[in-house]
Parts: structure tokens; C-alpha cells; sequence
């Protein structure tokens, strides 16, 4: 019995290891993309260009949200809107919730935050709601969609990836690594928003 014992603490050592190597590799994914500039990178306009023949539109994508609710971008044609590529799986990503739900609920008229999942199943995503109060949608597809939307946006290599689209359905900018409050970029995003929301705006 004891020797069983022994063995679980072992075993439970080691996974605790494993999980912690795991936590550090993808902080370390989210810090180095704080670093990076945070304009639109070359494959992302390239790949933009070559879908939409304009170097600045955002890809029209089609996606549901855990509500069962069908969402597609060029219907939110008027307002700001923040898309958010992330994962339950990345701590990064979790940092950055707070901020966007101050953002959901203080624009809420005129500014729509996305955050699509770039890995997760609906249950995943509801079971994380559970524990995380999350107050903008989250989007999820198959594997084929996802990819798809990942690489009309110049491809998602890591995550989160924010990108931050005007009025007009223009990408005005984009985010590698997480938004830290506190840290350059998140002041430099948070300008940007409120730039884009001063925008006005003709059909």
C-alpha cells in the first residue's frame, strides 16, 4: 500500500513538472510577442491582399458562438470591432479577459470584441465560462474553419493575436502577445480604440 502510495507522489511529481515546462513555454510565447511591433506584418497583408484585393479589409469570416448564435464580421459593419485569436490553454490569453470585458461593457453600443478559439471545442468553451466570466462572445469551428480564418489573417502562429478593425471593416492595427495593462502596447491599443470609436462613420 504504501508503495502505491509512493508511486502516485512520483507520478503526481512529475506531471506537475510537465505542466509547469508547459506554463513557462507558453509565457514565454506571450512576453516575446509583447516585444514585436504592432503593426500589421507582411504575410498578414499579403494574405489580406490576396483575399480581399484591399490591403487593409478584414476578412469576412462566418463563425458560432457558444450561444449557438451565428456571427459574421461584415455584419458588424458600423461598429468597432476587436478580434482576438486565443485558447482556454494559454495563460497569456486569460490575462488579457479582464480588460476586454471593461472594454465589452463600457462601448457596448458601438464597439464588439470576438474572441475566437483557436483550438477549443463548445464544451470546452462553456466549461471555461463557468469558472471565468467572460462578457463578449466566444467563436469556435472546426478544424477546417479555424485554419481557414487563421490564414486569411496572414496565419496565427501563436497566441493571443488581437486585431483592432474600424467602422469601415479596415484592419487598423494588430497585437501580437498579450495586452498587460500597464505596458506600452496596451496604451498604444487602448489609443487606438478610442481613435477608431471617434471615427465617424457613412454607409
Amino acid at each position: 500500500m504504501k508503495k502505491e502510495q509512493n508511486n502516485f507522489s512520483s507520478g503526481e511529481k512529475m506531471n506537475k513538472k510537465q505542466v509547469m515546462i508547459f506554463i513557462g513555454a507558453i509565457l514565454f510565447i506571450g512576453v516575446f510577442g509583447l516585444i514585436a511591433q504592432n503593426k500589421i506584418t507582411d504575410n498578414q497583408r499579403k494574405a489580406i491582399e490576396d483575399l480581399t484585393g484591399n490591403i487593409n479589409q478584414a476578412p469576412d469570416f462566418t463563425l458560432m458562438d457558444i450561444n449557438d448564435e451565428e456571427i459574421t464580421l461584415s455584419d458588424l459593419k458600423g461598429k468597432v470591432v476587436i478580434v482576438n485569436f486565443w485558447a482556454t490553454w494559454c495563460g497569456p490569453c486569460r490575462i488579457e479577459i479582464p480588460e476586454f470585458n471593461i472594454l465589452a461593457k463600457k462601448h457596448k453600443d458601438e464597439l464588439v470584441i470576438l474572441g475566437i478559439s483557436i483550438s477549443d471545442t463548445k464544451k470546452a468553451l462553456k466549461n471555461f465560462t463557468k469558472s471565468f466570466n467572460v462578457d463578449y462572445p466566444l467563436l469556435y469551428g472546426s478544424s477546417r474553419d479555424i485554419e481557414k480564418v487563421s490564414r486569411d489573417y496572414g496565419g496565427i502562429y501563436s497566441v493571443p493575436m488581437t486585431f483592432l478593425i474600424d467602422k469601415t471593416g479596415e484592419i487598423r492595427m494588430s497585437y501580437p502577445g498579450a495586452l498587460m495593462k500597464g505596458h506600452p502596447m496596451h496604451t498604444q491599443f487602448q489609443s487606438d480604440v478610442n481613435l477608431s470609436l471617434a471615427q465617424p462613420y457613412q454607409k
